[in-house]
């Protein structure tokens, strides 16, 4: 019953606050709300502090910028945070937890969730104990079949009167109510109320993750694995040799070579390299997993030396970007890939430090830090901001239909340079529950 009144309060709560476009500080209200009633309802308030905490810094990411990748960003790190806090009803710590055994731990929270929604209501509520006598079971009868029905009635009347404008007139005699807004706000409120309560419930009686062994199918030869890794080195090292004046000759090379074009040296490679470090993560890691472990330290000195590599594709493909934007400007599709070239960095030497050294438990959390600490900085350099601001530095012509067209983050920078287009096109919102920082500051310069 707990479980349930709680996911409704909930429920309401959202509908009040996150029906409203676009966000703002209503996420971080409605999340503050959520986080409160979860400590409520579990009891462990210790146990949800990293979930809690990056949950909160997603959400205030969304009270602080407009771009819409950075929001896009801020909810998938909200709702993964948020199912964090499930991990420790999993039996698992994620201070100290594998990437497959973390990733289990969540799968299973997911599947018990949606278990959840028809347990709360059909296995956990006393039904029975609510019917002592003849009158309040028939109460409870027209009371159920009400409740089944309201939402098929609302519906139906919806579509009936949208169909005949005398049906309609006739039963706005009846009802003065908006039908379409009551569906709206009831059905947005269910959408809310009904994963709350099988998340709630899940994480506070659903069982730990079972300890299952690894199949011996999942090994492999020490052997084995030490050539693949060694084979891929030694592609690795013949491409940066091969291709280290390209790497870092720069315009001059291009000029130099006739059928070397801009786009084909910088775009093309830039995006490659960057894909290439990007399967390397992935591969060492499931490597390291199922190698067997007596024969490590030959391992450990192939990957260490395929990071090394790793790294300098990478200092390679940076290089390559900056020549692109020299040459054409920046872009959010070129300023996000760089920063997730920036990760990708960071996870190669976390790698190093955690999993190389034995410490492979302590790589899943230092990986989840690293992506919050690289969106914390790209709300604080303000990429649509920066952007406005590199392509003005060019001398060069300004491609104002794009720059025109980037959030209300762009607004004060795009005024210093751009003062008649920066507002064009703007449209404002007056509701309390969309203001953000950025967009209360653009309002400001456009005098909204």
């Amino acid at each position: 019953m707990k479980i349930l009144a709680t996911a409704l309060l909930l429920g309401i709560t959202g509908d009040l606050l996150l029906r409203t476009m676009p966000y703002g500080v209503n996420v971080p209200l409605w999340t503050i709300l959520f986080l409160a009633a979860a400590a409520y309802v579990l009891g462990q308030p210790r146990a949800m502090l990293f979930g809690a905490t990056g949950a909160l810094i997603a959400a205030c990411g969304i009270a602080w910028r407009s771009s819409p990748p950075l929001v896009a960003l801020d909810l998938l790190l909200l709702l993964f945070f948020l199912a964090f806090l499930s991990l420790r009803a999993r039996g698992v710590r994620e201070w100290a937890t594998g990437i497959a055994t973390a990733g289990a731990a969540l799968v299973m929270s997911a599947g018990l969730s949606i278990a959840g929604i028809f347990q709360v209501f059909f296995a956990d509520m006393p039904w029975r104990t609510l019917q002592p006598g003849r009158a309040t079971r028939r109460l409870l009868v027209v009371v159920r079949g009400f409740l089944i029905a309201f939402p098929l009635l609302l519906i139906f009347i919806a579509l009936l009167t949208s169909a005949d404008a005398a049906f309609a007139s006739i039963m706005s005699e009846f009802f003065t109510l908006d039908i379409r807004r009551i569906i709206s706000h009831t059905a947005f409120t269910i959408a809310i109320t009904l994963p709350v309560a099988g998340f709630l419930r899940s994480t506070l009686l659903g069982p730990a993750l079972p300890d299952i062994p690894r199949p011996s199918l999942l090994h492999l030869a020490a052997g084995e694995t030490n050539v693949a890794i060694g084979l891929i080195d030694i592609l690795f090292a013949s491409f940066v040799a091969v291709q280290l004046r390209y790497f870092f000759g720069g315009a001059a090379l291009v000029k130099l070579a006739p059928k070397l074009t801009y786009a084909e040296y910088a775009r093309r490679g830039f995006f490659e390299l960057v894909a290439v470090a990007a399967l390397v993560v992935p591969l060492l890691l499931v490597a390291e997993w199922l190698i067997e472990k007596d024969n490590m330290l030959t391992f450990r000195i192939l990957a260490f030396a395929q990071v090394l590599l790793i790294f300098v594709i990478l200092v390679s493909a940076y290089r390559r970007m900056q020549l692109y934007v020299d040459e054409f400007g920046l872009t959010e599709l070129r300023l996000y890939t760089t920063a997730f070239m920036f990760l990708l960095a960071a996870l190669l030497a976390w790698f190093a430090v955690t999993v190389l050294t034995g410490h492979r438990q302590q790589f899943f959390i230092g990986a989840i830090v690293s992506g919050l600490i690289v969106v914390i900085v790209l709300h604080a350099i303000n990429p649509d901001a920066l952007i406005v601001r590199t392509n003005a530095s060019r001398k060069r012509a300004l491609d104002v239909t794009y720059l025109r067209f980037l959030s209300d983050d762009a607004v004060p920078a795009l005024a210093k340079v751009l003062p008649a287009q920066a507002c064009v096109g703007r449209k404002f919102t007056d509701d309390w529950r969309s203001w953000n920082v950025s967009r209360a500051a653009a309002a400001h310069v456009c005098g909204r």
